[in-house]
Parts: structure tokens; sequence; C-alpha cells
């Protein structure tokens, strides 16, 4: 069977850093995939859009077909092989939350685990006015509280649609994110033998 391990976050939280830090410590060979990654490329081969941080405009409908093409390229992949795949539980557009996967969509990946990573509001704005290479929308620190909740809401809808476990890993600053990057290690690792 496929292994497919779902990472989240919101933006700022250390998501992208956790999991490349996780990747190099794995017993496990997973090929990570960026699910925007996949969309933005089906995006720009419509005339959709020309910058990754466009695609949150995009109209829900849109936005789901680009999900769903996705989907399937994942699943094909991760019949060779394990897949990570590092995407948005929930993305904020100008006219409300859109899921990151849809009941179709997480059907068709069908995960083993989904793990969200998580900090303090005050973290996560520092972290974002720090990195200045994103075009990032501003939020207040409630905000920031509010997608969070809303990432752990998906989390509970997709695991009611797929066999996916829930995995809850902290990325607090005085944490330390050696520990944060064990925990998903220890995830990843359980798709060891696998695919012999």
């Amino acid at each position: 069977m496929p292994f497919v391990v779902i990472i989240t976050g919101i933006p700022g939280v250390g998501k992208s850093t956790i999991t490349k830090l996780a990747l190099k410590q794995t017993r496990a060979k997973f090929r990570l995939i960026n699910f925007g990654d996949i969309m933005f490329e089906e995006a720009v081969k419509s005339g959709l859009v020309k910058h990754r941080d466009e695609m949150r405009k995009l109209s829900p409908e849109v936005q789901k077909g680009l999900q769903l093409k996705a989907a399937e390229k994942i699943v094909e992949i991760a019949r060779k092989e394990p897949v990570l795949i590092d995407t948005h539980a929930t993305i904020r557009t100008p006219v409300g939350y859109l899921l990151g996967f849809p009941k179709e969509v997480i059907e068709i990946i069908n995960p083993n685990f989904i793990v969200i990573i998580e900090a303090t509001p005050s973290e996560i704005l520092g972290r974002r006015l720090r990195d200045l290479k994103r075009d990032r929308d501003v939020e207040t620190e409630e905000q920031i509280e509010r997608h969070q909740d809303l990432n752990r809401a998906a989390a509970i809808s997709y695991a009611m649609h797929s066999n996916a476990l829930i995995k809850i890993i902290e990325n607090h600053e005085d944490k330390g994110l050696k520990e944060a990057v064990s925990e998903l290690v220890e995830i990843l690792d359980m798709a060891v033998g696998e695919y012999d």
C-alpha cells in the first residue's frame, strides 16, 4: 500500500524547515512533493497565473480543478515510493478560507498521517515579518490563531474521509527545532519496509 504523509501548517510556522531536516534523518526515502507547486505548474500551463502568490486569488472552482489534477499525479508517484506532501490544510482567500483538500481530493490521496505544525501566533507573526522573500497578506495574531484552529478542524475532516491519523507537532522558539524534527522523523520511519 502507498505510504503518504501530509505535513501542513500556516505560513511562517516553520513547516518547510522541519520537513527538510526530517527528510535528511529518516531511514525511509521519501519523495517530497509540494502540493502547491504541482497546482502552480498546472495553473501556469493553463495561463491562469504567473506568480505563486496569485494562486489563492483564483476562484474556488478553479482551485478545486487544480487540486484534483495534483492529487492524481501524487497517487501515481506514491505507488512506487513513499510520499511526503508539503501543503496547507486551509488557504485564506479574499472571500473566505478554502480547504486544501476537498472530499474528492483527500479520498484520492488517502494519506496515512496528517501532521500539523503549530506555533504561537506571536512566533508566527515574527517569522513572517523576518521573511521578506514572500508576498504575504498581513494578519493579526487573532487571525493567525483562527487560521490554526481552522487547520485542526480541516485535519479532522480529512481524517474522516481517509485512513489518516492526526499528529500535532509544536515548533516553539524555546522548544527547539531538534525536538520537532525528531517527532516528524518518528512518523516517517514507519514507512521503512513498506516498498520492499
